[in-house]
């Protein structure tokens, strides 16, 4: 502990206040997924809201630092991750009663637009509903309107591994 105690101090002693704020967000996120407030470290970290209706899920990230590309702008791998976390998240609130849950094997994105808001919002439904297999669409928007990226996504019904911590 003491080596990581120490890290620590010389992280938070040279950081800038962006820096703080950054290791601020990353320990709050540790303790919302310890406390069960958030169902992953990363939903976490990205601070995404989840919302559902009528066979749709909406996830809303806001524009951090740690979501920006070397120019400011969120980064391509953000808005795939968010697209894959609406379209996965539908499915599988939708699955887990009967035990089941799905596993993304294709995703394809279209960039369109480039972001300038600081928040982006990811809007999930489905295509097709099958046994072992679901496709799904995603529009990813600013709260504006705009629209930013599209994505497709294959997932695979699986039956999960029990959950461990």
């Amino acid at each position: 502990m003491n080596k990581l105690q120490n890290l620590f101090e010389t992280v938070t002693e040279n950081a800038s206040e962006q820096e703080l704020s950054l290791v601020n967000n990353f320990l709050n996120a540790i303790q919302q997924k310890q406390q069960n407030e958030a169902p992953t470290y990363l939903n976490a970290v990205f601070q995404m809201d989840t919302q559902y209706d009528e066979g749709q899920c909406t996830v809303t990230k806001p524009i951090t630092p740690i979501s920006y590309n070397s120019f400011n702008m969120p980064h391509g791998g953000i808005i795939a991750t968010l697209s894959d976390y609406a379209m996965g998240f539908l499915i599988n609130k939708d699955l887990h009663p009967e035990g089941k849950g799905a596993v993304t094997t294709n995703m394809t994105i279209h960039y369109v637009k480039a972001s300038t808001e600081k928040t982006l919002i990811a809007t999930a439904k489905y295509l097709h509903k099958g046994r072992q297999t679901i496709v799904m669409e995603c529009t990813v928007t600013q709260p504006d309107g705009r629209k930013i990226a599209y994505a497709t996504g294959s997932f695979f019904v699986i039956n999960p591994p029990s959950s461990s911590k």
